[in-house]
């Protein structure tokens, strides 16, 4: 008799193409889903990029109700929350191993967890920083205690390890690294494609300039227009191509559109086809006011593109000695990569699997994680 594969909780916002999203579902597509199956426990109420694909290879997905919206924090919802939190442990008694990404109301699901028999609760940093305004401030009160109810700690980076938990519980070893590791095959570089996906998006034989990110404050997309129109000044036949939506996407537009940049840019909106897009591409940028450990780096990397990045983001991110690091500065910026126009492009699976970013290592090894704390929690 075939024996049910365990089924694991991963607790979101909700499943649209963020760094955070695209990591999870490139361990999802990568463990066996005979063994285990991921469920999610979204938030916000409403269809998402991966919901689809998440049905189609066997997932639930529950919807809670969210404490806030993009920008505030709804303190009337939080009884609300509260009750659909125990109301949804209580009726789902089959999860013993929950994975909580969403560490801004993990000091509220993560006790009610564990009342309801959840005996491996993970908690996960994904960040460096915290939200600015009230907002930052009511998020950092709710997530600041979340060591206290988690049993396994996990962290992207070094930098999301410092963010989240307190030093004594870095010194005595208990957090552990989750690369954000990608499919190296899928970004591994193809000339034929390359060509291709430049036809499609009508760059002709300009220097292409990539950006993959939502449309938010933090990851700073409105400077990139400032350092488009540096180079354009400078005479370059050059393209920037923005693949992602969001709220700060029509600002970004209005920027561009003011500096009459509308035939040196493409907005793409969301896409699920990045590791096709990064292919047409001749380097990639990540002006992020701050990140965790953006894997939309590592998969640019892994198609064998240089990167331009904020500086004070984390130095992990550079695999392949690949990342440049530079103020927020357009000319410095216009600058570098300006230098990095006529550049040979190269593969570089091997080498993104060798420094432990390919995701046919670190999906088996999280896969026998979660089965060996599914079955701690029957004895």
């Amino acid at each position: 008799m075939r024996q049910e594969p365990i089924r694991v909780l991963q607790i979101v916002g909700r499943m649209d193409r963020g760094g955070i999203e695209t990591m999870i579902m490139n361990l999802y597509r990568n463990v066996d889903r005979e063994k285990v199956q991921f469920d999610f426990l979204a938030h916000y109420g409403r269809e998402a990029v991966y919901n689809d694909e998440i049905r189609a290879m066997g997932g639930r997905i529950y919807e809670m109700p969210a404490l806030k919206d993009e920008n505030h924090v709804y303190y009337w919802r939080y009884f609300t929350y509260r009750r659909a939190l125990k109301k949804f442990f209580k009726e789902h008694s089959e999860y013993k191993v929950i994975h909580g990404h969403m560490t801004n109301t993990a000091s509220l699901y993560l006790p009610i967890a564990k009342k309801n028999g959840v005996t491996c609760r993970i908690a996960h940093s994904h960040s460096t920083k915290g939200k600015a305004g009230l907002l930052g401030v009511v998020t950092d009160l709710l997530q600041k205690p979340v060591y206290k109810f988690a049993t396994d700690f996990f962290a992207c980076s070094e930098g999301a390890k410092g963010w989240l938990y307190p030093q004594k519980l870095i010194d005595a070893g208990k957090v552990q690294i989750l690369a954000n590791a990608v499919d190296g095959q899928r970004f591994r570089f193809n000339p034929d494609l390359r060509q291709k996906m430049r036809q499609e998006l009508a760059l002709g034989d300009c220097f292409a300039v990539m950006s993959v990110a939502r449309f938010r404050p933090e990851k700073n997309q409105i400077f990139l227009i400032e350092v488009l129109r540096e180079m354009v000044t400078q005479g370059q036949d050059v393209v920037f191509v923005f693949a992602g939506d969001g709220p700060s996407e029509a600002r970004v537009k209005e920027k561009a559109a003011e500096y009459g940049l509308e035939k040196h840019t493409r907005f793409l909106g969301m896409r699920t086809d990045v590791a096709e897009l990064l292919q047409a591409a001749d380097a990639f940028v990540l002006p992020s006011l701050f990140e965790g450990m953006p894997v939309t780096a590592i998969e640019a990397q892994a198609a064998g593109l240089p990167c331009v990045v904020s500086e004070g983001l984390t130095q992990e991110m550079n695999v392949l000695d690949a990342v440049q690091y530079l103020p927020l500065e357009p000319k410095l910026w216009a600058q570098a990569l300006i230098g990095l126009n006529g550049r040979f492009r190269e593969d570089t699976y091997e080498r993104i699997a060798a420094a432990g970013y390919d995701i046919h290592t670190t999906a088996p090894w999280l896969q026998e994680f979660y089965i060996k704390k599914h079955q701690e929690g029957f004895m």
